[in-house]
């Protein structure tokens, strides 16, 4: 079994919780933009790069007068009150690879426009908590979890993909995956999913995490011992 990590963390950030980690894995980072492999000296990049993100972004906002700041933009000590992190923690994550976020400052039908667009010239935005996180549309948390997956199948094994999620920019990924778990989102509630194998969780947090892969993976052992898989089960 390996666990591998997709956020919408840069690289940087996610190295050095990698490093925390007792057996390093593959892993996927700004929402699918990009792929380090343990073993290679420079990530595996998709998409457009964030320069030239931003650079379009600034054409976007300039042209087409819609109020938003670039996270490049934006002054640390501003962002650390916002996201919590410290000095560091914040040059790190404003060291953007392959995506630009942003902090939104205009109306929801400002943003129907921006998000027209965006889709015109091949980028798509990704909603988050407190940020709209732009990247290149053919980069998705799905389409890397599917590379990773190609480099473990081989021809007398097929792994079975069990995706974690609680937010918008993870239904593409779960509805992906062989199973998905659901988990709560800021709300307290779960997003809508449509998926064979759906799962949810109570609660989130690390614990929740850990509690709830060895439920849902003890019940998928026994479920193939039995070649009974179960459906739409709730993890409590």
């Amino acid at each position: 079994c390996v666990c591998i990590p997709a956020s919408s963390k840069t690289q940087l950030e996610m190295a050095e919780l990698n490093k925390r980690r007792k057996f390093p894995s593959p892993y996927i980072f700004e929402n699918g933009s990009g792929l380090q492999w343990p073993s290679a000296s420079h990530p595996e990049l998709f998409g457009r790069s964030a320069l030239e993100i931003g650079g379009l972004l600034d054409h976007i906002r300039d042209g087409h007068n819609i109020h938003y700041r670039l996270f490049r933009d934006i002054p640390d000590d501003e962002l650390s009150a916002i996201t919590g992190l410290d000095e560091l923690g914040v040059k790190a994550a404003k060291a953007r690879s392959a995506s630009m976020p942003l902090l939104w400052e205009d109306s929801a039908e400002a943003l129907d426009t921006f998000q027209g667009i965006l889709g015109f010239i091949g980028l798509q935005v990704v909603r988050g908590g407190q940020f709209q996180t732009v990247l290149d549309r053919s980069c998705s948390k799905a389409g890397a979890m599917q590379r990773i997956s190609q480099v473990f199948t081989k021809s007398h094994y097929l792994p079975r993909i069990i995706a974690c999620g609680d937010a918008e920019n993870d239904l593409e990924m779960l509805s992906a995956a062989d199973v998905a778990v659901l988990f709560p989102n800021g709300d307290g509630g779960h997003l809508p999913l449509d998926h064979p194998q759906l799962h949810y969780a109570d609660n989130c947090g690390e614990i929740a995490w850990l509690e709830t892969l060895e439920r849902v993976l003890s019940q998928y052992e026994f479920a193939d011992q039995h070649n009974q898989p179960s459906e739409h089960q709730t993890v409590e």
